[in-house]
């Protein structure tokens, strides 16, 4: 398997893990999303960076 077809299937995974809860419960997924767009950008972006630095471990601990 390449190293694009890992990157397409890891995407294909990232799509259907998010698509959950809009799929499973519409209304909590509004709330979430209203209440994130009214948080602010500095915590937003505090909360984006913990989820990229974690992603990155984890695909760091499996690629190697």
């Amino acid at each position: 398997m390449s190293k694009l077809d890992v990157l397409i299937l890891a995407l294909g995974w990232v799509l259907t893990i998010e698509g959950f809860l809009p799929m499973i419960a519409p209304g909590a997924w509004k709330k979430a999303v209203s209440r994130l767009s009214q948080s602010p950008d500095q915590q937003l972006r505090i909360t984006g960076t913990i989820m990229v630095v974690l992603g990155m471990v984890i695909v760091w601990m499996v690629a190697s």
